[in-house]
């Protein structure tokens, strides 16, 4: 039997819940779609830990490869392979917040004890750890600090949170270029493949 992740009770306490403040100024990591810059806050219902309606939430890195591997997910995990397209949508960018963030750490020892299963770092219905992290919010947190479903090892992955959207430009978020997809998927021993020239194609039938 594997442990279920229930939903946050009903005026749940979570005051005393294990946390690990992001300093202001902290160097993260971010992989983000090359349409759209590498600072925004997320407010629909595809990012696990997403707040919604004035509020959303950014996904956020202490590492490459966390960064990297919560962009392409699956569609590299069992083959080593990425196509062109998909490395040529992303970037992976450094930036820093400009206030510190109180993030509620989901993966340490003690979550346990406030009702928190492996599960909600890795379950595919997506509004169960929404709603944790409304409930995170509401108890004063700014966002959530967790093991990446995609990755081994040490908690990596930042959930912060903030008003929806792109930051106001005076607010001091800041952001810099660290790498192209293509460098990215490469740094982490992935292929990447173009798409198959149909004069090269041979048809058998």
């Amino acid at each position: 039997m594997t442990a279920s992740q229930a939903a946050p009770a009903a005026g749940a306490t979570l005051s005393a819940f294990p946390e690990v403040t992001v300093p202001a100024g902290t160097a993260m990591y971010r992989s983000h779609s090359t349409s759209r810059g590498a600072w925004y806050f997320d407010n629909g219902f595809e990012g696990r830990f997403n707040l919604h309606g004035a509020r959303g939430t950014c996904c956020t890195a202490s590492s490459v490869d966390t960064a990297v591997r919560e962009k392409v997910r699956g569609r590299a995990s069992r083959t080593g392979v990425v196509s062109r397209d998909l490395a040529d949508s992303f970037v992976v960018s450094i930036v820093t917040a400009p206030t510190e963030h109180r993030c509620a750490a989901v993966s340490h020892v003690d979550a346990a004890k406030h009702g928190i299963v492996r599960e909600l770092t890795t379950m595919a219905d997506y509004s169960v750890p929404q709603a944790w992290a409304k409930a995170f919010e509401d108890a004063g947190f700014d966002g959530v600090f967790y093991a990446s479903a995609f990755t081994t090892g040490e908690p990596a992955a930042y959930a912060l949170f903030g008003d929806a959207g792109v930051p106001d430009p005076s607010a001091g978020h800041t952001a810099a270029h660290y790498m192209s997809g293509e460098e990215a998927c490469k740094d982490l021993g992935w292929t990447v493949a173009d798409r198959p020239v149909r004069g090269n194609m041979t048809v058998i039938g």
